[in-house]
């Protein structure tokens, strides 16, 4: 709670729209994008975007136009050894990618041209029951080192911390169900023991940097944890765009920010060709909610083997909405939400 006690507020005029959640709120309506470059910021500036300069320390909660709490810049912990823990982190990113083999795929994609690979759980895209997210014998073993490296553990663990604190009641929601999930499935495993996110993302860089996209396969309410790393001058360019809201956040490396990413169109401005800029996300896929909502089992598995569950399912659907936003905290609500007596 200290953290939540000592935070400032980052007002926004805009409120985030429920038109861009799917039927049923597990998943987000795609956003589709005409051209494939980065934005610039004399161009976000001649559309009206605000620029904020912040710090990368200062932990500041961001509010959308309905007052709810729908991110946080949460900058980084209160501890003298934390840019030890950047470097280490630092380190380990390095050491991965030397050892890791990328596809085609996994350096071209819809995000950006940066070289990315993902660890832990999740479920999606015509598969049939969740899984852990594949990767070759040698990649796996460097990500399992990876996520065993002691800073980026610390990572994991300080932005599994502010989502229960700024999203209190996303966070429960989450663990229960995700709970349910794995006490079903043993052999399923969260990339990190220091956080609930059932996956997380490595980008590699040199040039990790994103076109404006959203993540339309995450859990819409939930925020994705992103830090950035690497050596760039936040000053000049790997600002965090945030379209919806109209904003462009300076992010200095060895930052966090937490924001819904299926719902709010992101993306950053790009740094210089001689620097390098990584960054490392943790996330959770809306599948996963829909198919402990199903009671552990697809939809269509559901409508064939209990016709009565899945008439309940279908009715509970138009109340999702209300219920996925009424778990956004807001600055009046949070003290008592984080206490545990708001619903879930």
């Amino acid at each position: 709670m200290r953290y939540a006690a000592k935070a400032s507020v980052l007002p926004t005029p805009e409120p985030v729209q429920l038109k861009r959640m799917a039927k049923g709120c597990f998943v987000a309506v795609r956003h589709r994008v005409g051209s494939r470059r980065l934005s610039r910021l004399d161009e976000l500036r001649a559309q009206g975007f605000t620029v904020y300069d912040w710090d990368g320390v200062t932990t500041q909660a961001i509010l959308d136009g309905a007052d709810r709490i729908v991110g946080v810049l949460a900058g980084r912990p209160e501890d003298p050894a934390w840019d030890g823990v950047v470097r280490e982190a630092n380190i380990a990113m390095h050491r991965a990618r030397r050892r890791c083999r990328f596809r085609r795929p996994d350096v071209a994609h819809r995000r950006g041209s940066y070289p990315t690979l993902a660890r832990g759980v999740s479920f999606g895209g015509g598969q049939r029951a969740p899984h852990g997210l594949k990767n070759s014998a040698g990649n796996a073993s460097a990500l399992s080192d990876l996520c065993a490296d002691p800073a980026m553990r610390r990572i994991a663990g300080f932005g599994n911390h502010i989502l229960a604190t700024y999203a209190p009641k996303i966070y429960r929601h989450m663990n229960a169900e995700l709970g349910k999930l794995l006490r079903d499935n043993p052999d399923l495993r969260r990339p990190f023991n220091t956080s609930m996110y059932p996956a997380a993302s490595f980008n590699f860089g040199p040039n990790s940097v994103c076109f404006e996209h959203t993540d339309s396969l995450n859990d819409p309410c939930n925020w994705i944890h992103i830090t950035a790393l690497g050596t760039f001058n936040p000053d000049k360019g790997g600002h965090l765009i945030l379209y919806d809201l109209r904003l462009v956040i300076r992010f200095p490396p060895g930052s966090s920010i937490l924001f819904p990413s299926a719902l709010l169109r992101h993306g950053n401005l790009a740094v210089a060709g001689h620097e390098h800029r990584m960054s490392f996300t943790q996330y959770c896929a809306g599948g996963l909610m829909r198919w402990v909502a199903c009671g552990g089992q697809t939809v269509a598995s559901l409508k064939k083997n209990d016709p009565a569950g899945y008439a309940a399912y279908q009715a509970s659907l138009s109340k999702r909405a209300g219920q996925c936003m009424a778990r956004f905290s807001t600055p009046a609500s949070l003290l008592q939400d984080i206490k545990g007596s708001g619903s879930n």
